[in-house]
């Protein structure tokens, strides 16, 4: 395989961007038609996902052993992905799916290189797509021995904290296992948009899951007006392994920082630290106003419950500190200030394990001011929760880059 010539030719692509985007997907349409029901009717998001997966893909090529694993994951990831024909009838992804993108994918190099595309260059890429989709479909089978596609889930309780924020339960029609911190590819059948969502919640044994969403697009508007008990979701194969590596290093304290409905993933961390020993865990959760702690009751009753474990060194003998913290509240008499200044006042967390959850500008912010206050990057485990980036990179050091989309990339 002639890496370096793929790496060239694919860095001239990707200045193409958007164009070359628009015209993968359109080929692939007239191609196989049934492939469109496979994605969003707004394509604005998805135009450029395939291109940021296979320049993760190119850029790994010659690593063997880190480019099986993230292309077996991708395989069964992508088994939840489905489509109509021309029939009405519902037809998974298949082998043939794959053939007809590797189609499209040479005939945009085509498009894009013109003269450059000779003979020899599309053979490289033709097998290199080849080694690629076969380590994909090979993934999807050995995900297809132990699990479903996805699961339906059924909507079994239905609360609005606040008018943009709903708490939501599911139940699957059959056992899900994820880790807490993990997320969760979910949709609405109805809007064909897959979006990621972290369970609030450790593992039950009622198979139960639930889930925190504050209305910020159609997706998440959609769930948090329109959504009632009786209505069925998909879900499919978690993803993440950053928040879920928190007990990486289980002799160390913890210190979560959450924003908004960050704090679901987080709060399913206690849940499961809960089960076990103890360890010495400060939850701290930001919000600009009062009314932005929205689980502040289930979290402090949480707090009341975690038992004796780990002393704490100056502590009162529980393990879990919970410290709300608001930017501003009149009456309040609590913490002031950002959730990362906080918990920089609490304390100095040089030998400490930090997980940050939030929104986009949340969590660089909070990264952005614990370096600076000293905090080294290995320490910090965070998750994007920005539908823009797929959670199988996730594992990364915070701050380093997240380039795959979170809604796949076929």
């Amino acid at each position: 395989m002639d890496i370096a010539a793929l790496r060239q030719s694919w860095s001239e692509v990707a200045v193409a961007g958007p164009e070359a985007a628009r015209y993968f997907y359109a080929t692939l349409f007239v191609m196989a038609p049934e492939t469109r029901s496979m994605f969003p009717i707004d394509m604005h998001h998805q135009e450029d996902k395939l291109f940021a997966a296979l320049g993760h893909i190119i850029a790994h090529v010659d690593d063997v052993s880190a480019l099986a694993q993230f292309t077996h994951r991708l395989g069964a990831d992508h088994r939840r992905f489905s489509g109509w024909n021309q029939h009405g009838q519902l037809v998974q992804l298949a082998e043939c799916h794959y053939i007809w993108v590797g189609q499209a994918l040479l005939a945009t190099l085509e498009h894009i290189l013109g003269p450059r595309w000779t003979p020899a260059l599309r053979a490289e890429w033709a097998a290199a797509y080849e080694a690629v989709a076969k380590l994909m479909l090979a993934g999807a089978e050995e995900s297809a021995q132990v699990s479903p596609p996805y699961w339906e889930a059924e909507v079994t309780s239905v609360q609005r904290r606040r008018a943009d924020i709903c708490v939501f339960t599911v139940r699957p029609d059959y056992w899900c296992s994820y880790l807490p911190g993990q997320s969760l590819p979910t949709q609405v059948p109805v809007l064909r948009t897959w979006r990621y969502l972290s369970p609030a919640n450790a593992p039950r044994s009622t198979g139960t899951l639930e889930f925190h969403v504050r209305a910020a697009g159609r997706f998440s508007t959609h769930l948090v007006r329109r959504l009632a008990v009786g209505d069925t979701l998909l879900l499919g194969h978690p993803v993440g392994t950053a928040l879920s590596s928190y007990d990486r290093a289980p002799h160390r304290p913890l210190l979560l920082i959450a924003g908004g409905t960050g704090v679901a993933p987080l709060r399913a961390i206690v849940e499961q630290l809960r089960q076990g020993p103890g360890r010495p865990t400060t939850l701290v959760v930001g919000g600009r106003t009062p009314g932005d702690l929205y689980d502040h009751d289930t979290l402090t009753q949480l707090a009341a419950s975690t038992g004796s474990g780990t002393r704490w060194a100056a502590g009162d003998g529980r393990w879990l500190r919970y410290v709300p913290t608001v930017e501003t509240g009149w009456g309040w008499d609590g913490e002031v200030g950002t959730a990362v200044d906080t918990a920089l006042r609490l304390g100095f967390w040089a030998d400490a394990d930090i997980l940050v959850c939030g929104s986009p500008a949340m969590t660089q912010a909070t990264i952005t001011t614990l370096t600076a206050a000293g905090v080294q990057a290995e320490q910090i485990l965070t998750d994007s929760y920005d539908h823009t980036l797929y959670p199988p990179l996730s594992a990364a050091p915070a701050g380093a880059p997240h380039d795959i989309s979170r809604t796949g990339v076929l």
